[in-house]
């Protein structure tokens, strides 16, 4: 048997699609998920995203962000409009058009909404139809099944907006994270960390590079200081690619700046 050592191809990728780890860059497709409460400013965090932005304003809230620079707005979307646009952004890029920098999804928890009058226009069997008031009707899916479609229909979002090969950021309302193994019917156990607003997205933050939680302390008189948490602590399972602290100043594009910073510093201190 020989042992010989086994000679290997100068370059053994020949042949192969893909991209060398050496030639990508943790700031050339930002993927953000923001989490916090109803009115910490997630809204002007995400109007810190690098622009022209296309900012989708689901919660119908466009006043707030009166004065921001670099935004197109498109208030209460369906998400008619939302596949439309994205037919319109793949067509451009193969033309080799502009196209937005950073698409923006405020918030997710009323996204949802849109995704269910979509899935209820196609498949109106999977709801049922709640009065209210006199004449009014609001719509309640019946089982696990929309559930699911909205799971998926957050997957395929995010799978289209990679090729894409933009920027983008969802922001999610934060709730208490339910301890599903220690919760009966009677008694709701909690971890003691936060997470998504609606709870079954959770396992969607996987397919982020980025988990930042935004939040305000207003414990100092007259006055109050926003932080982003950009890794993991007891409340949060933060993340991110980037080279930045446990909690940044909320503005995208210093963090970005920071990153870069600092990884030249790195590259200049090699031998």
């Amino acid at each position: 048997m020989s042992t010989a050592p086994q000679i290997l191809p100068a370059n053994p990728f020949v042949g192969l699609k893909g991209i060398r780890s050496e030639d990508l860059s943790a700031t050339d497709r930002l993927k953000i998920a923001i989490l916090g409460q109803p009115g910490v400013g997630k809204s002007w965090l995400c109007a810190t995203m690098p622009g022209p932005v296309r900012y989708y304003d689901f919660d119908d809230r466009a006043e707030s962000l009166e004065g921001k620079p670099n935004l197109f707005i498109l208030s209460k979307p369906t998400m008619l409009d939302i596949e439309k646009e994205l037919s319109m952004f793949k067509a451009a890029k193969i033309q080799k058009a502009p196209l937005p920098v950073s698409l923006v999804f405020d918030s997710v928890t009323y996204m949802v909404r849109a995704m269910e009058d979509e899935i209820r226009r196609q498949q109106p069997g999977l709801f049922k139809s709640i009065r209210v008031g006199n004449s009014t009707q609001v719509y309640k899916g019946k089982d696990w099944d929309v559930v699911v479609g909205i799971q998926r229909y957050m997957e395929y979002l995010i799978g289209e907006l990679v090729a894409l090969g933009v920027n983008f950021a969802f922001v999610f309302h934060e709730k208490d994270e339910k301890d599903k193994a220690e919760s009966t019917i009677d008694n709701t156990r909690f971890t003691g960390q936060v997470t998504t607003d609606p709870q079954y997205l959770q396992n969607t933050l996987s397919l982020f590079n980025e988990v930042y939680r935004l939040t305000v302390d207003a414990t100092l008189p007259n006055k109050i200081i926003r932080k982003v948490a950009c890794q993991p602590n007891k409340e949060i399972m933060a993340k991110t690619t980037l080279l930045l602290d446990p909690f940044e100043e909320p503005d995208i594009q210093k963090m970005v700046a920071k990153h870069k910073a600092k990884r030249a510093a790195l590259a200049a201190a090699k031998p």
